[in-house]
């Protein structure tokens, strides 16, 4: 079997066992009514939450990391008048990245709803507002053709 239809199957069957817990233990005792020990529910909703903001603030640190470690020849000062903050604003992103993700990880540490509450909010109005964006596009744009062909 090839290498790529096992990763697949191996995607799959992990994809679907990461569903089974997360819809058993994040909302089986709402839905049927037994109780479940309450920390099983919070990793269940912490723990794909967590991976997105990770990854989120991983990626953000490591822009910022790139800007700052990057080589690049120096402009002839008789073209460029200005001067270049991206490193500043770079460290300040590194900064930045690295104080959310302590202050996440140390809201997970003390089982914080509002560590949960607050990145899934933003990830949500995220795609929200990617969504809305979207659909005005799509409204907004012109047709451009013929009017035969319109139908």
């Amino acid at each position: 079997m090839p290498r790529a239809k096992i990763y697949g199957y191996l995607a799959i069957i992990v994809s679907l066992a990461a569903a089974f817990a997360f819809l058993y233990f994040g909302f089986y005792d709402t839905i049927i009514g037994r109780p479940i020990p309450s920390s099983a529910s919070y990793y269940a909703i912490a723990i794909p939450i967590g991976v997105v903001t990770l990854a989120v603030l991983v990626t953000g640190f490591w822009i910022g990391w790139t800007i700052l470690t990057i080589q690049v020849v120096k402009p002839m000062p008789e073209i460029v008048e200005k001067k270049d903050y991206a490193k500043a604003k770079a460290f300040l992103l590194c900064l930045a990245t690295l104080a959310l993700a302590a202050l996440f990880a140390y809201g997970l540490y003390l089982q914080s709803f509002w560590a949960l509450a607050v990145p899934a909010a933003v990830i949500t109005l995220v795609i929200l507002g990617m969504v809305f964006w979207v659909g005005i596009a799509i409204i907004t744009t012109r047709n451009t053709l013929p009017a035969d062909k319109n139908s």
